[in-house]
């Protein structure tokens, strides 16, 4: 903008009169006459005149100042409208697609006993002004829940369509799952719904999730065994299993983690696999099973060792682990030091089980010591003989007596002055010796598996200067089993048997005579296999080829002259309760004129040898060499085997 004009004058007329004072004899001159000067007050010419000088003007444009207000106005009414838009939502329309406006309601119990049915209702409402469109629940479970029709099917997932839900429609589902879990564990459900809205391709979502605790879980384990051992002492654990569910329970499986040092020893029942799992099966409500199951248990004095167990259905894709575990428990053990430490040996032998043969004499040493750095007194020493295998007129007893009503043996200060006090530190033995029945008079008692336990105890009182008197005792156990004694006859025949022989009794020098030989095995005790039986026949018998039964598997090899009968198993009992196993061949003998006056050879030593599945140890017997003096034939004259001319 330019500066006002008549600024400019007035400075002007400053300068002007500043040099006139200066300016020496100034002359006067005459007055201009005035002039009217006309300025345009409206700013609409471009210029305007001041006396002769012209000035240019600048004024806004009427088109300039059109245009600002107009977008000045149309802001103020955008504003406006917007506002408007935001008041009416606000107060009437703020439902139109809001997830919060979509009412998900689960109605089911808030806990359930484990393996039971738990009923829910699912009531979806749909609160907004506009209608909820392909509409899709989804119903995802947690692990452990079971199908309704059939508990043994996992239930992951179910989807199901609702289609349209209009504005302000209800809509109701009802549902029924199985669930499985701990006692105190808390399941949680999540329900999730997908829709869409009219105008718009995309898809909205709502999660609603329900929690229900299982307030006991659908089977039970109550474990009953010791919380504390001597080291290398047997242990014994008896797992009681009762189902809680008010439904079957399928394909239990139990399964126990043992720790560093345990020896598993036995079970009843057998274990379903590795020593540590047990299938259940199907429990029906209220049905108990009982396993039980024992063990050496091997650490250090003060150690704590735990037991694991857990209990669930077996898994469909490994059946040797777990699905779920419906419940566990954990069992500890402290290894301590036995006050009085007694160990038994059994031949020599400090192993927790011993195999003896039938009938063979068993020498046992008990070796026990004061532990302790005070006295013990009125120690006794206490072993139980359990088994209808042991041969109660072979017992005998050093030091001790033996009370055959109950199969006891007892050492006491009554019997051994030594027991009567022990010092700090000191040790001693008590001795005793059996021996089982022959495998002759066990079959009668105990045809298979034949076992003898000897469980003992050592007892006495301390007496400790600060907590007084005070029992100490100590057990254990040591199992004596006793091994098959399987046998072998050999025998050989002209007259009788499954072939026509041929060819002079007695043997004639260069000419050929047939014999049939005949093996036996029995096997009073325990089951065999892996039975086999070799024996060699000398350069001049040969082999004929003819077996009986001809489906036993006996092989004969030329270059070694080896007669091979692969028997494979054999049960108890052969021999006594049933057949004996037998196989028979033929022969035949060609005498040297070097052999006259003899009774040559017809077959070597036969041996037998076999694996007892029970003891599993290795069993063998053998049978002497065969000639041609045939003392098992009836019908054979004692001149008759001696080669003749």
């Amino acid at each position: 903008m330019y500066e006002d004009s008549k600024s400019k004058i007035s400075q002007l007329e400053k300068v002007l009169d500043s040099m006139g004072d200066k300016v020496p004899n100034r002359t006067t001159r005459h007055e201009l006459p005035e002039h009217e000067n006309k300025i345009n007050q409206n700013w609409d010419d471009n210029e305007f005149k001041v006396g002769n000088e012209v000035f240019s003007g600048t004024s806004k444009s009427p088109k300039s100042t059109s245009l600002a207000m107009k977008i000045l106005i149309g802001s103020a009414i955008f504003f406006i409208v917007a506002l408007l838009v935001v008041i009416y939502n606000f107060w009437v329309g703020g439902n139109l697609v809001s997830g919060d406006n979509i009412e998900v309601t689960i109605k089911a119990p808030i806990s359930i006993t484990g393996g039971e049915v738990w009923p829910f209702e699912v009531e979806i409402k749909n609160k907004n002004n506009v209608t909820l469109s392909d509409v899709d629940m989804g119903i995802t479970f947690p692990l452990g829940a079971k199908q309704v029709d059939d508990p043994s099917v996992s239930a992951k997932r179910i989807q199901e369509f609702l289609g349209d839900i209009l504005p302000n429609q209800s809509l109701k589902k009802n549902k029924s799952i199985i669930l499985l879990g701990n006692e105190n564990e808390k399941k949680e459900i999540t329900i999730t719904l997908e829709y869409k809205v009219a105008g718009s391709n995309s898809l909205f979502n709502k999660t609603k999730v329900v929690s229900v605790l299982i307030s006991s879980s659908p089977v039970s384990i109550v474990i009953t065994g010791p919380t504390e051992v001597n080291t290398n002492q047997t242990v014994n654990f008896t797992v009681d299993i009762t189902s809680n569910s008010p439904t079957l329970m399928k394909n239990l499986l139990l399964k126990v983690d043992y720790p560093f040092g345990f020896i598993f020893s036995e079970s009843n029942p057998k274990f379903f696999s590795k020593n540590n799992l047990w299938l259940i099966g199907d429990l029906e409500p209220g049905a108990k099973r009982t396993i039980k199951f024992s063990g050496a248990l091997n650490g250090q004095e003060g150690e704590e060792r735990g037991f694991n167990f857990s209990l669930g259905p077996q898994s469909s894709v490994d059946n040797l682990s777990l699905d779920l575990p419906l419940t566990t428990y954990f069992s500890s053990v402290t290894i301590r030091r036995p006050f009085v430490s007694a160990d038994i040996s059994l031949n020599g032998l400090e192993s927790n089980e011993y195999v003896s043969r039938a009938g063979n004499k068993v020498d046992a040493v008990i070796k026990w010591r004061n532990n302790l750095s005070y006295e013990v007194s009125d120690v006794s020493i206490i072993v139980r003989i359990n088994g209808n295998s042991v041969n109660k007129s072979s017992i005998q007893v050093n030091g001790g007596y033996y009370r055959s009503v109950d199969n006891t043996i007892i050492f006491d200060k009554m019997t051994d002055s030594n027991l009567a006090n022990l010092e700090p530190g000191q040790s001693g033995s008590s001795r005793f010796s059996f021996s089982s029945f022959s495998a002759g008079s066990v079959t009668g008692l105990s045809l298979s598996n034949p076992t003898i336990t000897l469980d003992f105890s050592v007892s006495g009182r301390r007496i400790d200067f600060e907590n007084g008197e005070e029992d100490v005792l100590f057990s254990d156990s040591r199992k004596i089993k006793i091994t098959s004694d399987a046998q072998m006859f050999a025998k050989i025949l002209y007259y009788i048997g499954p072939f026509q022989n041929s060819g002079p009794i007695p043997p004639k020098a260069e000419t050929e005579t047939t014999y049939t030989i005949t093996w036996t095995i029995t096997n009073p005790l325990n089951n065999l296999n892996n039975v086999r039986v070799n024996a060699t026949l000398p350069p001049y018998v040969k082999w004929l080829s003819k077996v009986s039964p001809t489906q036993e598997n006996i092989n004969y090899d030329e270059g070694t002259g080896l007669v091979s009968w692969n028997v494979g198993n054999i049960s108890a009992g052969a021999g006594t309760i049933s057949s004996a196993k037998e196989v028979s061949f033929q022969i035949s003998l060609l005498p040297s004129v070097d052999q006259i006056g003899t009774s040559p050879s017809l077959i070597g030593e036969a041996s037998l040898s076999a694996r007892d599945v029970f003891t599993l140890t290795e069993v063998t017997d053998s049978f002497s060499a065969l000639n041609t003096d045939l003392s098992n034939d009836p019908y054979f004259r004692n001149e008759g085997g001696k080669v003749i001319q």
